[in-house]
């Protein structure tokens, strides 16, 4: 793949394949804004590919805002490993709120084991729009079973690995 569209800022990347691909589905975005507190889950490779597909994580949104007040970052409650950053933050209905950043490290402070956050969904639509790229958009999404969710995260989220070359 090469880089169609990189932003060091919020740490999103559009890669384009060099040969066609066939997904097995397409992630759609959602556009409400959600509920504090309410479920989520992040779809990621949480042991750098030991598995055949990606670990779900589940947890709950705490702020739509990132502990300064920046409105393009949510905040989470979560448990997540390195391998899981660059994965979906999907609602319980498989819609994706956002992107799982990876965490920040900082000599001065130590946030609890369970503070997580991710670039907002509104970010990732616009980079997507500016690259030329329609996203699929969801207005609400009906909650589905855990099980069901693992699936779509399945068909939405893959292991990339980069280098330099």
């Amino acid at each position: 793949a090469t880089v169609s569209y990189s932003d060091a800022a919020s740490g999103l990347a559009i890669l384009k394949p060099i040969t066609s691909l066939a997904p097995a589905s397409f992630a759609s975005f959602q556009t409400e804004v959600p509920r504090l507190s309410s479920e989520v889950a992040v779809a990621g490779y949480s042991y750098d590919g030991l598995l055949g597909a990606p670990t779900v994580t589940f947890g709950r949104l705490s702020d739509i805002r990132d502990l300064g007040g920046n409105d393009k970052l949510d905040r989470l409650a979560m448990l997540t490993l390195p391998g899981d950053a660059g994965g979906p933050v999907m609602d319980r209905g498989g819609a994706v709120l956002g992107m799982l950043l990876p965490r920040a490290a900082d000599q001065d402070r130590n946030l609890p084991d369970d503070v997580q956050f991710s670039v907002d969904a509104a970010v990732i639509k616009a980079a997507l729009e500016n690259a030329g790229i329609a996203p699929r958009r969801v207005e609400h999404s009906q909650n589905i079973a855990p099980a069901d969710l693992s699936v779509e995260a399945r068909g939405i989220t893959v292991l990339v690995s980069c280098w330099d070359q």
